[in-house]
């Protein structure tokens, strides 16, 4: 697990690619009624100018990580700059969500800003980096950020895994968190449960049920594992079980047609008391495997 220094020395790596080649005076807006410069670190502005991003993909605040740090603000005062981007005459947050709403706790008029002109693609990848690299998003939030990237800017896993130095399975596994019952995701966003719970539920029927079974008992996810595990064999063979009680001569008589037209042992298992079931289709090796992908789509 990395360290708290560890994750801000990244945070610092990954907004200074979009910081490169310029001063931070270099972003700095001036002329405006509504600011004075105070240093070279930036303007002080009313703070009731200021708004939040509503695209964050943070959003969910503790209440007591914002008490500490207003108290922090109160005694110290901000010291890094809020970073934002002029929307008419007001400005909206780029980074620094978090000492923005501190400050209003802590009963502070006026924050010091950097502005910067930035696309609404750049802040978005800015917001992200910030929040991910300093570990502040709650799983859910993570994969609705990625999602965002690829839904609305055309992101492939590959470029989000390239631009924030994340691994291409880290991003695919996040993403599918998506696919869970909403019970269970917020039971991600409150931390109850964490990614590799999530992850071990992907696809569980009972994923609800093993989800609050977890937080109640205190499972770890090893344990989750297991259970779903056990319950996939359960159901497998339960399958398996009515699919051979159910089995009739015309089922029987399909089978041996298929496995004529495959070359290959062919099963057709139906569930009792339903319509519907599987065809196990059985390879030997993967010379089999590519006559039957031929033969199915037609190819020579």
């Amino acid at each position: 697990m990395s360290s708290k220094n560890e994750r801000k020395k990244g945070l610092g790596r990954g907004l200074s690619s979009f910081l490169e080649g310029n001063t931070l005076g270099d972003f700095i807006t001036s002329g405006s009624d509504n600011s004075e410069k105070t240093n070279d670190n930036g303007f002080n502005v009313p703070i009731e100018l200021i708004d939040a991003n509503l695209k964050q993909p943070r959003k969910n605040f503790s209440n007591n990580d914002l008490q500490e740090l207003a108290n922090s603000i109160r005694e110290t005062g901000i010291i890094q700059p809020i970073v934002v981007r002029k929307k008419g005459e007001r400005f909206e947050i780029v980074a620094g969500e978090r000492r923005w709403r501190s400050a209003q706790i802590a009963n502070i008029h006026e924050v010091p800003v950097v502005v910067k002109e930035l696309t609404d693609e750049e802040v978005v990848k800015i917001e992200i980096i910030e929040n991910v690299q300093r570990v502040d998003l709650n799983p859910v939030e993570e994969a609705n950020s990625f999602n965002q990237l690829i839904s609305e800017y055309k992101y492939t896993q590959e470029k989000i895994s390239n631009s924030l130095g994340k691994s291409r399975s880290y991003i695919a596994n996040s993403l599918r968190l998506l696919s869970l019952p909403e019970k269970v995701l917020s039971l991600l966003r409150e931390g109850k449960l964490t990614s590799g719970h999530g992850r071990a539920l992907i696809g569980c029927e009972q994923s609800v049920s093993l989800a609050f079974r977890a937080v109640k008992e205190n499972l770890s996810v090893r344990q989750i594992e297991g259970l779903v595990k056990a319950e996939t064999k359960s159901k497998k063979k339960q399958i398996n079980k009515n699919a051979t009680r159910e089995k009739d001569l015309d089922t029987i008589n399909l089978e041996q047609d298929l496995k004529m037209v495959l070359d290959m042992k062919t099963e057709i298992l139906h569930e009792k008391d339903n319509e519907n079931g599987k065809i196990v289709i059985y390879y030997k090796n993967l010379r089999e495997l590519d006559s039957f992908c031929s033969k199915i789509m037609k190819t020579q």
